[in-house]
């Protein structure tokens, strides 16, 4: 016997074993005949120490004689479902028959004692429960001072109890999620947590849950989200029909209805006219003008499409780049059909009056296409189209390069045949490992084949070949086949090539990469290939002296073509104004660098009119509601003094800022031009609208190399039968939803596996 806080005697269990006093009761509640011990039960097995300790006393208040009834009352009232079933197994082996507690269980009487394993076992594990029932004890004891158990269930680290009330002598406490706030009024000791746990797995603003599987599913909502995934992703439309896929979303949800790849293909085109409303409000409210590039592209298909790039800076003042079209154009790719599309396209977009430049490459079309534009959008353009016409920086850079390159054409063909017998068959592969092996070279860098029109690749083509000079004439005497192998003399003057091309590589890196994305930086940048040019005159080499002269032959045929609209975008940056003009014009020809001083000026000046004339057309910030907001409470009189007494001086915007003293370049390295300029609307008005123009400007035709890279991953051998339509969808979708990933990289190297470009042809 142990007797408990309370008083009461509670007797043992197992002590009863031996002398059962049976007698049968028919309760209602249960299916069939029961036969229960009135003396005790071994309910110290039960699940939960506090729940036990309850039973425990409910025994001793009755000296241990307990109906079945009673107990069912109690198993009951604090235990959930599915602690019962535990209870029932355990009262199924103490009785020595089956116990169950509702319809949902299924009785078997086969015996009515227990077993003599079963009583042999008990006595042996004797004073373990007699060490358990005085623990049972201690805990009934706690419960009768009021302590409380400790949570372990997981819903308490989502709900918090706020309150508690009594009902009938039933304590309710209101549960509060502490992430929807959603409250429950529950009784826990009978329900359980349950409910909380299934309110965690429902409720879409816990951490981990998964309110899809209670939610009804939108079939509209579901098929765009796939045909997102579609354009973002370069998916075919016969994605939606892929046997796996299908399987997916059938067990993901029975209700999905599946459609076909035509289906998917008129959701693609649905998003697209979505997307090109969303982009033509956005250009609506752009404060100031657009600058275009174009260019053309040969698919796979042999087919000619054109793509149109607007870059602009929008009210934020962030630069962005967006592909208005990607259309289908077919022959003739004269000047006139660009132009006539070229017009279409500004019509159809609302963008006709609002045109500033427009960046191309060096195909002649191109020249008599800007010429057709000038004369029909005249009357919309600034200066009459004065600065309308671009040149691609980076293509200008190919064609000079290629003239220099002219001059060691049968060295650079030894050396791109040696590449391509080396690198033509696993086996020979191999046979050059084994000579570097030889030589002792060290490099990892594997040998790239160039393209012929990309000198920067040629470039690339040289350094690594270089490398392995000596390999390749260790395999020359190894392999008789092997007959392109370069001299002496020709492995110098590539050596000497690659040095003297490497500035040309970094410019091309800088203007074709994203790090300067405005204007401002590009006239240092030519100025520097000037430099080189005049540096390398007189070069000992007379083979080097005569690249030279053909490369400057190249560089001035299209320096004096847009190096007014370079000059002035770097007059805008406040760290160089016209002091690095100066500096930059002295060092070519300090006797012509102050009549070229004193023509950017008139330009600047010209220029600068035009936007006064305007003053609507300022630039994002400008607004009288803006300045108010930053001008300090009590100041608005003080400022419009300060206004007066500037106006009265005479001064415009344009002479305030360049008599203000440059800033530091080391103290300013990493200075946000267009942040710059964002700060200062307010200071210079219509100067900053101006700005904001010049600085969108592109110089190079980048951004449609992008998009001819994504088009040949669109439009592969393996989709060669899709629509111009759905490619433009594509395309221009895509751009729209997660702009350009690869204006970062240099021009890419287009080849015959890729597609080419139209209109290589030099001016």
């Amino acid at each position: 016997m142990s007797v408990c806080s309370a008083g009461f005697v509670i007797p043992r269990a197992a002590a009863y074993h031996r002398r059962w006093k049976i007698k049968q009761i028919r309760d209602p509640y249960l299916r069939n005949q029961r036969v229960i011990d009135e003396g005790s039960s071994r309910l110290f097995l039960m699940e939960g120490a506090m729940l036990k300790s309850v039973l425990y006393l409910e025994l001793a208040e009755r000296g241990g004689e307990v109906a079945a009834a009673h107990v069912k009352e109690v198993i009951h009232q604090q235990l959930s479902a599915t602690s019962r079933g535990h209870v029932i197994l355990e009262l199924s082996k103490w009785a020595g028959r089956p116990w169950a507690m509702g319809n949902e269980e299924t009785l078997n009487l086969d015996d009515d004692y227990m077993t003599g394993d079963e009583m042999d076992m008990d006595e042996e594990n004797q004073n373990e429960e007699q060490e358990e029932v005085d623990s049972l004890a201690s805990t009934a004891e706690n419960l009768v001072k009021g302590k409380r158990r400790r949570k372990r269930s997981q819903c308490w680290k989502t709900f918090r109890i706020i309150g508690s009330s009594k009902k009938n002598g039933v304590i309710i406490s209101d549960v509060r999620c502490n992430y929807c706030n959603h409250t429950y009024s529950l009784d826990l000791r009978r329900s359980g947590t349950n409910t909380l746990l299934r309110h965690m797995r429902g409720c879409s603003q816990t951490p981990g849950s998964t309110p899809t599987g209670n939610r009804k599913l939108d079939m509209m909502v579901f098929r765009e989200m796939i045909g997102l995934a579609i354009i973002e992703h370069d998916l075919p439309f016969s994605f939606v029909e892929y046997q796996r896929i299908r399987e997916a979303f059938q067990y993901a949800n029975s209700s999905i209805e599946f459609w076909s790849r035509n289906t998917a293909a008129a959701d693609c085109l649905k998003i697209y006219e979505k997307e090109k409303l969303k982009l033509r409000k956005k250009l609506d409210e752009v404060p100031g003008r657009l600058c275009l590039t174009t260019d053309l592209w040969r698919s796979l298909t042999i087919e000619g499409y054109m793509c149109l790039t607007a870059h602009y800076i929008d009210s934020s003042w962030n630069l962005k780049a967006k592909i208005l079209s990607f259309c289908a154009f077919p022959p003739p790719h004269t000047g006139a059909g660009i132009a006539t599309k070229v017009l279409a396209l500004l019509k159809e977009w609302g963008i006709k009056k609002r045109l500033f430049t427009i960046t191309v490459d060096n195909a002649s079309s191109n020249d008599n296409m800007q010429g057709i534009l000038k004369r029909q959008l005249k009357k919309h353009l600034v200066c009459n189209g004065e600065f309308m016409h671009i040149r691609c920086n980076a293509h200008i850079l190919n064609l000079i390069v290629q003239k220099g390159l002219e001059v060691i054409d049968e060295a650079l063909e030894k050396i791109r045949e040696s590449v391509k017998y080396v690198t033509v068959s696993e086996s020979r592969e191999q046979a050059f490992q084994t000579c570097v092996d030889t030589v002792g070279v060290e490099s990892k860098a594997g040998l790239l084949l160039d393209v012929s029109t990309r000198w920067n690749s040629t470039h690339l083509m040289l350094e690594r070949a270089i490398i392995y000079k000596e390999a390749f004439r260790h395999l020359s005497e190894v392999d008789a086949s092997y007959q392109s192998c370069p001299s002496t003399t020709e492995w110098e003057r590539a050596e000497l090539i690659h040095e003297f091309l490497t500035p040309f590589a970094e410019m091309t890196n800088l203007i074709s990469g994203s790090s300067y994305p405005t204007a401002n930086l590009y006239f240092m940048q030519v100025w520097q290939i000037e430099m080189w040019l005049k540096s390398h005159e007189d070069h000992y080499d007379e083979v080097i002296r005569d690249m030279v002269i053909g490369m400057q032959e190249k560089f001035g045929k299209y320096w004096s073509e847009y190096s007014d609209i370079l000059a002035i975008a770097a007059v805008f940056d406040p760290r160089l104004k016209f002091p690095m003009l100066e500096y930059c014009f002295n060092t070519l020809d300090a006797s012509s660098s102050k009549s070229k001083i004193d023509h950017l000026h008139k330009k600047l000046k010209k220029l600068f009119d035009v936007y006064k004339k305007n003053p609507k057309k300022a630039a994002a910030g400008t607004s009288d509601s803006t300045v108010g907001q930053n001008i300090l409470p009590g100041y608005d009189g003080f400022y419009a003094f300060i206004s007066q007494t500037a106006g009265a001086n005479g001064k415009s915007a344009l002479d305030k800022y360049l008599d203000e003293p440059v800033l530091d370049m080391v103290a300013f390295k990493s200075m946000d031009i267009l942040a710059y300029w964002r700060d200062n609307a307010n200071r210079f008005k219509e100067l900053s609208a101006m700005a904001c123009d010049v600085l969108s400007i592109p110089i190079t035709t980048v951004a449609a190399e992008s998009s001819f890279s994504i088009g040949s991953r669109v439009l592969n051998k393996y989709r060669s039968s899709l629509l111009p339509s759905n490619v433009q969808a594509l395309i221009c979708a895509r751009n729209w939803l997660r702009d350009f990933e690869e204006i970062s990289v240099p021009i890419e190297f287009l080849d015959e596996d890729k597609g080419v470009k139209e209109g290589e042809e030099e001016v």
